[in-house]
């Protein structure tokens, strides 16, 4: 790890960065490579404000040992990831080199399928390895674009997190790469750490990685905490926190990185390999997360995020994701019924199965996700009209997890009741997963195929009737002999206006509802709304409040309500009187 110390608003320390970086990266440890993996090697350093205050930049330093460079591109990166501006028009001070000497770069933005995208284009033939210097900000506004993971770069309590996809032009090609990370850190005395997907401070990767993966890596560093104090545990578990909960995230991780080991017996994971928990403060959307390369990111709240049991179903939830299988033939959000709902099921169902929940926790949290199902008015939206309305509408959004979860509840009763007991769902995730390891996409003609010769012609039929929208409804015995079927009149979730008012730039209020919640607290048709506002986990809270800062005619206010419709019969889960808790897992 590169040391670099600073005095007071100089910043000549970061010219001597560049020298000293450019020698660190010719010293990067470079194994042998298989044939055809070509090398890319990373440093990262936190630059501090003037003052010393917080982390203003990153600057960062990226060795490319066999750069393809078509048509000269050497580097490209998106405008927009998963509905997250990147980088791509904010990077500062770019430089290239080669053997050479300097490699003087043009700019230019193109249309993808995937949208825009930046290019940094050589203007003459390279001629060895490549060396790109920048420096990105550290800070971007969160939920600029309506309700997104938590994947831009944000500084605050005295660290910097972010994703790699969201920070780094890279390569356009399918290679593999051998991977390292490296952090410079401006502070000698051992303040300031780094961590990132790969682990605990400099890292790199045990095998080759694409770039997509690389994408996929997340970085933290700072004043951070973790988990180990100081190194990785045997498991390879390992956690990262920026800014303080108000509550104790150690004793969490603990927990985490005990379900994590059942998680390996249950995916028969060998060799432990790092597995890291990020978190940090959410000021849109707190509670949530997304899984990255061999660990996942989630969020904490001031009025949100931060129950640490509410924070194990996310914890559980996202860990799935790094092991589960995926459906994808289609790609994307066609799949996510699968994929999400997956989760979903499995973020409750393994946690009870190990002893590491309470029956009562695996209700609340059932009761939470059928609430915003059965509630919902789109709950029988088509799956192929979701991906087009994934990030306008959390009504919409919600469906994957909501649905699909008790769509495959459905399934894992008729695979236990078919075998008396001896099957379940986990035969099936397992059956996909083995497909998924022989290397090649798993499509939802797959999965039609493993219920087919499980369950019968009709089972496979029901993917069509689900995907059309269909509502499912799992029996009432469905998630074990503790709890059973019920209803309970809840209120539907309306925010009182058009959802695209929130997603729009700027946020204006239209088709407001006359009669609607929002009327009655005051909201007008053309008012603005100042700052992004979280819905998935609200829309699933009964008397939860919306507060939307707004401006009208120059003066700003702030209107809340509960944004709630009418009233509807939902479907709802209860114990059973009498029952054990010890009898409670599937």
């Amino acid at each position: 790890m590169v040391k670099v110390r600073m005095a007071g608003s100089d910043r000549r320390w970061l010219d001597r960065l560049v020298i000293q970086g450019a020698a660190a990266l010719a010293l990067l440890p470079c194994p042998a490579l298989a044939a055809g993996d070509p090398s890319l090697a990373v440093i990262l350093t936190p630059v501090p404000g003037e003052q010393a205050q917080g982390i203003a930049d990153i600057a960062v330093m990226m060795r490319l040992d066999d750069a393809p460079a078509p048509d000269g591109v050497v580097a490209s990166l998106p405008h927009v990831v998963t509905n997250v501006d990147t980088n791509a028009l904010t990077l500062r001070q770019m430089q290239a080199s080669d053997a050479a000497g300097p490699l003087p770069l043009t700019v230019r933005d193109v249309e993808t399928a995937a949208g825009p995208s930046r290019q940094w284009i050589a203007s003459r033939a390279i001629q060895g390895p490549v060396t790109l210097r920048f420096t990105a900000p550290a800070f971007a506004p969160a939920g600029t674009r309506g309700a997104a993971p938590p994947l831009e770069l944000r500084n605050d309590a005295g660290a910097v997190s972010g994703n790699l996809g969201i920070l780094l032009p890279l390569p356009t090609d399918d290679r593999r790469y051998r991977f390292s990370l490296n952090w410079a850190l401006p502070q000698a005395d051992g303040s300031l750490r780094g961590a990132s997907s790969l682990g605990l401070g400099d890292r790199q990767a045990t095998e080759p990685m694409s770039l997509a993966d690389i994408r996929r890596v997340y970085v933290m560093a700072g004043r951070i905490g973790t988990f180990p104090a100081s190194t990785a545990a045997a498991s390879g578990f390992f956690a990262a926190w920026q800014g303080q909960p108000g509550f104790g995230i150690a004793p969490l991780m603990a927990w985490t990185e005990t379900l994590y080991g059942h998680y390996g017996k249950l995916f028969s994971v060998g060799q432990p390999q790092p597995y890291g928990v990020f978190m940090r403060m959410n000021p849109v959307n707190p509670g949530g997360g997304i899984g990255q390369y061999h660990s996942f990111v989630t969020t904490f709240g001031e009025q949100r995020g931060n129950d640490p049991e509410e924070l194990k179903f996310t914890l559980a939830h996202e860990m799935f994701h790094t092991l589960q299988p995926y459906i994808t033939d289609p790609e994307g959000l066609a799949s996510s019924w699968f994929n999400e709902g997956l989760a979903v099921f499995y973020q409750r169902t393994l946690p009870l199965r190990f002893g590491m929940i309470s029956p009562d926790a695996f209700l609340a949290d059932l009761n939470f996700h059928a609430a915003r199902l059965y509630t919902s008015i789109k709950a029988d939206t088509p799956n192929d009209q979701i991906p087009a309305r994934f990030w306008a509408d959390t009504r919409v959004r919600t469906l994957p997890y909501d649905r699909g979860s008790m769509y495959l509840a459905t399934i894992d009763r008729q695979m236990r009741r078919a075998s008396n007991g001896r099957k379940s769902l986990d035969d099936l995730m397992l059956a996909m997963l083995a497909l998924q390891k022989q290397g090649r996409k798993v499509s939802v003609d797959d999965w039609r195929a493993l219920l087919r010769r499980e369950l019968g012609e009709e089972a496979a039929r029901g993917v069509d009737r689900a995907l059309a929208g269909e509502i499912p409804l799992p029996e009432s015995d469905a998630f074990g002999p503790c709890f059973r079927r019920t209803t309970r009149d809840l209120r539907r979730y309306d925010l009182g206006f058009a959802p695209e008012s929130l997603v729009s730039s700027p946020r204006i209020i239209k088709g407001l509802v006359p009669g609607s919640a929002a009327d009655k607290a005051g909201l007008r048709e053309g008012d603005e709304i100042l700052r992004p506002v979280g819905q998935d986990g609200l829309q699933g809270e009964q008397t939860g409040v919306l507060s939307l800062s707004i401006r009208r005619n120059g003066a700003d206010q702030t209107i809340s309500y509960v944004p709630r419709g009418e009233t509807v019969a939902a479907w709802q889960w209860e114990r059973v009187p009498g029952m054990a808790d010890d009898r409670c897992a599937l």
